[in-house]
Order: structure tokens, then C-alpha cells, then sequence
């Protein structure tokens, strides 16, 4: 007997098992099948929404990020060019004492 053939007589077996061994009729088994299939419709319609929330809040945060970034990036550049500008004179202050320093320590 092949696989597939053995899977069905045994999923019929197990099926005809199952329903005659039942404690709950067949008209119970219905509305307990129905309310099961209505709550995994409400949750797959749940999931969904969420998912759709998700995608647009994921684009707002995305356009957020974008004007964000832009506002940050040029006051950063604003930063950096007033500290280049404030610290011209002590980086040259600086580079004339080293070159003073280097010159006595050739003296000696």
C-alpha cells in the first residue's frame, strides 16, 4: 500500500473514530465549529488591521524621520562651521607655540 492511500484510510479511520466516540452532538459540534471559525475571522480581520496601521504608522515615521534628519543635518553643519570659525584663532595660537617649543628644544 502506498503512503498517500495509507494517509486517507487513515485520516478516514481516524475521522469516523473521532465522530463516534464524540460527547457532543452534531448540532453542538456545528455552533462550536461556527463560533470557532467566527473568532479566527475576527482575528485575522484584527491582524490585519493592525497590519495596515502598522504600514502607515511605519510611513509616518519614515516621513518623520526624513524632514527630521534634514533640520538636523543642517544645524550640524551650522555647528561645525561656527566651531571651524571660533576655533581658527586658538588652533593657530596653538600651532605657533608648538612651532616656538620645537625651535628652543633644536636650540638646546
Amino acid at each position: 500500500m502506498s503512503f498517500s492511500k495509507g494517509l486517507l484510510i487513515g485520516g478516514l479511520l481516524g475521522t469516523t473514530y473521532a465522530l463516534l466516540t464524540a460527547k457532543k452532538t452534531g448540532l453542538e459540534r456545528q455552533q462550536a465549529i461556527s463560533h470557532y471559525l467566527t473568532d479566527v475571522t475576527m482575528q485575522a480581520q484584527t491582524v490585519q488591521s493592525n497590519a495596515v496601521d502598522l504600514q502607515n504608522t511605519a510611513g509616518q515615521l519614515s516621513n518623520e524621520i526624513k524632514t527630521t534628519a534634514v533640520d538636523s543635518l543642517a544645524d550640524i553643519s551650522d555647528a561645525v562651521q561656527t566651531f571651524s570659525f571660533e576655533a581658527q584663532p586658538r588652533v593657530a595660537q596653538i600651532s605657533e607655540s608648538i612651532k616656538r617649543l620645537t625651535d628652543d628644544l633644536k636650540a638646546l
